[in-house]
């Protein structure tokens, strides 16, 4: 069981769904209300990640505004369930915790494809 405490999660619109499933599995989570454009966004996520299903809307101005990007759009299927036993919830917990974002200095993009696998780069 993974508690990502230090991890701070903001997510995008579409993905409301997973807060609960998230904060079950310890990630503190951000939900903006809804409409929030995404220069708004951008400008409130600082320190923080953004979880999103449009990961390239976003990755080219992490560094300026300093957030970090997970994207899930290869992931197929988003699951509802409330709590950890969430299937997409697992996939983006085991992926944090296998790349170790928090040891990492500067800015990155975590791209997680459906099979659990993920990408880490490193944004300049």
């Amino acid at each position: 069981m993974s508690k990502q405490g230090y991890f701070t999660i903001m997510l995008d619109e579409k993905l409301r769904v997973l807060e609960p499933a998230l904060e079950d599995d310890g990630f503190k989570v951000i939900a903006p209300y809804q409409g929030l454009t995404d220069e708004a966004l951008k400008a409130k996520a600082r320190g923080w990640a953004i979880l999103t299903k449009n990961s390239k809307d976003f990755a080219d101005d992490a560094v300026r505004y300093d957030y970090d990007v997970i994207g899930v759009e290869d992931i197929k299927f988003i699951d509802h369930q409330n709590d950890r036993s969430n299937e997409t919830v697992r996939k983006i917990s085991a992926a944090a915790r296998r790349s170790q974002p928090g040891t990492r200095k500067g800015n990155f993009c975590l791209r997680i494809r459906d099979n659990g696998s993920f990408h880490l780069e490193q944004l300049v």
